[in-house]
């Protein structure tokens, strides 16, 4: 039987997509954001919380005197009725909104911090001064935390566009907003990204951008015929410009802003004991808080209004994330700094100092933490040790490849380079090819473009440059 195809129609096409997508719980959003500040930012978040939720309280008094005064407190509540303004504290029920969600616009008005305003948090201001939106703030937030002692990005993009369940090129504008901000260069991935936003900034030698954006790997390679020829510039025009790019600054977060004071308080001690090593999470400055025992009570009390049930429950909620929280970060960060231990046996046992080759990446599996975890932990955070008090992200570098098979840190290499350009003759200055020509007869595999990276995250100009400094 013959089939009229008219009568036929089309069949919709069908398709599947399967995708698997992380999103944060208020928790652990919480938790995140405690976890990125140190001791006295801290302390001012604690008291920030203790002011807005009143089903938070401090616990000061020792446990005897504590016990006692919640008996006292018990024999109050049976012969006197507590009363409480609902209609105050309701009032604005319809608008009350989980802390967390708040910007950090809000809480830097109610809480100044100015000696102890961190890197992170003058970058943000920044940006809310550029009235940047929530979502972009919290994209800005995730950057900056995850950022090195030199300034640039640890991780790729696409990680945390999945963390935050955004497209990525939304992480990648707000990148770049971050970059042209004070200081410019911030957050590059890498040495072009980072001088090219420094050079658009300053915009005073288009010369410079054309080479940093068009021909940055003949630029890094010394490759100035070719870049003549390309720009069709005058030797004039490019050694102007070389001279710009070399006043520019490969780690921007030298430049950081200063609010006054640099006062550092260690949020770890490290303790010798019998040959270990025990961690202590610093606690001394921050107050204790707790739930409070009279907000439990309210729940049966006004059992028959809801909208002040509702009210005590999200508060009680919101007190009991905090606390949770408040002890999560307390737990988190003496895991990483024992693993740090566990990682460093040479530097902490051998009594050398010598740190072993390590990256974020190695703690996040040794604890099994993620890594944007590890590296909030470790910005902007101290230990003190028996010796010294130490930046937590100076035990972190990559591994350099020896002759003899073994690994060396890169800080290692780093202090090696510094030391030979110092001593170098001054009117004939080391280039870098000779300079990895010397370090690859000590045994250290290195290529010269690593050098070179290593040259610039020390501060030293081009041997050219070197010599004119003279």
């Amino acid at each position: 039987m013959a089939v009229n195809s008219k009568w036929i129609l089309p069949m919709p096409k069908l398709s599947q997509k399967l995708e698997l997508k992380q999103q944060l719980s208020p928790q652990q959003v919480l938790q995140a954001s405690l976890l990125q500040l140190n001791l006295p930012l801290l302390e001012q978040r604690i008291l920030h919380e203790l002011e807005i939720n009143p089903a938070l309280e401090m616990t000061e008094l020792p446990i005897e005197e504590e016990e006692k005064e919640e008996d006292e407190k018990e024999v109050e509540e049976e012969t006197d009725e507590v009363e409480f303004d609902w209609e105050e504290l309701l009032g604005d029920h319809d608008d009350y909104e989980f802390p967390l969600s708040r910007g950090n616009e809000e809480e830097k008005r109610e809480i100044p911090l100015i000696s102890q305003e961190t890197f992170s948090e003058q970058i943000i201001k920044q940006l809310q001064d550029c009235n940047v939106n929530k979502r972009d703030l919290k994209i800005a937030e995730e950057v900056l935390g995850n950022l090195d002692e030199q300034g640039y990005l640890t991780i790729e993009p696409m990680l945390i566009s999945d963390r935050l369940r955004v497209d990525e090129q939304d992480i990648l504008d707000v990148m770049f907003k971050i970059q042209r901000l004070d200081p410019p260069g911030l957050a590059a991935r890498n040495m072009q990204e980072c001088l090219l936003a420094q050079a658009e900034v300053r915009n005073e030698n288009p010369t410079a951008v054309t080479i940093l954006k068009d021909y940055f790997d003949d630029f890094a390679n010394h490759r100035y015929e070719k870049i003549m020829e390309s720009t069709g510039g005058s030797k004039e025009d490019l050694n102007e410009a070389m001279e710009f790019i070399a006043r520019l600054n490969p780690s921007p977060r030298d430049d950081q802003i200063t609010t006054g004071q640099d006062i550092v308080i260690p949020d770890i001690a490290v303790e010798e004991r019998e040959g270990d090593y025990q961690v202590l999470v610093q606690e001394g400055l921050i107050p204790q808080v707790r739930v409070s025992k009279s907000y439990l009570k309210m729940l049966n009390d006004y059992k028959d209004k809801k909208d002040v049930r509702r009210f005590v429950k999200q508060k009680l909620e919101s007190a009991n994330w905090f606390v949770d929280a408040v002890e999560q970060r307390k737990m988190t960060i003496q895991r990483v700094m024992e693993s740090i231990i566990r990682h460093q046996p040479k530097y902490f046992h051998a009594g050398d100092r010598t740190l072993q080759p390590m990256i974020l990446k190695d703690i996040a599996e040794d604890i099994e933490m993620d890594i944007s975890t590890v590296s909030r932990v470790t910005n902007g955070k101290y230990v003190q040790l028996p010796w010294e008090i130490k930046d937590l992200k100076t035990f972190f570098s990559e591994g350099i490849q020896t002759e003899s098979g073994g690994e060396v840190s890169n800080t290692q290499v780093k202090h090696r380079l510094k030391d030979i350009i110092e001593a170098e003759d001054k009117q004939i200055p080391i280039g870098d090819e000779e300079l990895t020509n010397m370090l690859n007869a000590e045994g250290y595999k290195i290529a010269r473009r690593t050098i070179t990276k290593y040259r610039e995250q020390l501060k030293f100009p081009t041997a050219r440059l070197r010599r004119k400094l003279i």
